[in-house]
């Protein structure tokens, strides 16, 4: 008898504990990137060396960087070349970011970062808004946290808020929203125009805000931020929809000023 209910304890103690480390190992970053994608990856640190982490961005051209008006700080260096780590290098950001605004002189989420000179890494390539394509997934990726603790809590005491290597994942778009705002989000997100993406495995964490959000190779979003900031995989992500509002428009002119003066040609006489 005695054999028996020791047995029946080391039986508990050993489901318990592969309980515990499922849960700590439950994914919410997917997996390492390809080599051969996601090269347009920027990190956007505070330290010249580019270790620490503030936020993501994209490459949109040989000089700009796409990513969220929440990520701007006072001290920026953007890491280029992260992915796969051929030729990677530390840019001080010294100019003014430009920040988009609507009509009603509203600050949305999205900023664009100008390099101190042009790089030699392919940009991502811009969205296609008409015709609008089906989006039903998209990749999104980032340094930040892929792994939670017990019960999906995102404990940064005893899991790790940074990694080294860039972690891609596919998130499900939930809904499209051209106006309102994702569920659990906030006033600043009510008047932008959002895409959700929300599944039962995969997360955005902090840290990752900034970052491109993919499909067909080409950039839709704008990671904005997580539903729910204690518990992964609990509420939809909120991104930025590059094809909502004049968000295109902008980022072309702010890039290519001579795109609106060739424009406005087609209409002159």
């Amino acid at each position: 008898m005695a054999r028996l209910i020791l047995l029946l304890l080391v039986l508990w103690a050993g489901v318990t504990v592969s309980t515990v480390v499922d849960l700590q190992k439950r994914i919410v970053r997917g997996q390492p990137c390809n080599n051969n994608e996601r090269q347009y990856h920027v990190k956007l640190s505070e330290d010249l060396n580019g270790d620490s982490l503030v936020c993501g961005g994209s490459l949109i051209s040989d000089q700009w960087i796409l990513t969220a008006a929440h990520c701007w700080g006072p001290l920026l260096f953007a890491v280029v070349g992260v992915h796969p780590g051929n030729g990677r290098s530390v840019h001080h950001l010294t100019g003014r970011p430009v920040f988009y605004f609507d009509n009603q002189n509203r600050l949305h989420d999205l900023m664009l970062l100008k390099l101190p000179a042009p790089v030699r890494i392919p940009p991502v390539a811009l969205p296609v808004c008409n015709p609008l394509p089906t989006i039903n997934t998209v990749q999104i990726a980032g340094h930040a946290a892929i792994n939670t603790g017990p019960g999906n809590i995102r404990d940064h005491t005893t899991v790790a808020p940074v990694v080294r290597d860039l972690h891609c994942a596919n998130i499900n778009v939930i809904q499209r929203r051209w106006t309102g705002t994702c569920p659990l989000s906030t006033y600043f997100y009510n008047y932008q125009d959002l895409l959700c993406g929300n599944t039962s495995v995969v997360d955005v964490s902090p840290g990752d805000s900034g970052g491109g959000v993919v499909f067909n190779n080409r950039i839709y979003g704008v990671n904005a931020f997580t539903g729910n900031s204690h518990y992964a995989c609990q509420a939809p992500a909120g991104f930025v929809d590059l094809c909502g509002g004049d968000y295109l428009k902008w980022i072309r002119k702010v890039i290519d000023p001579s795109w609106i003066r060739r424009f406005l040609s087609c209409f002159s006489g």
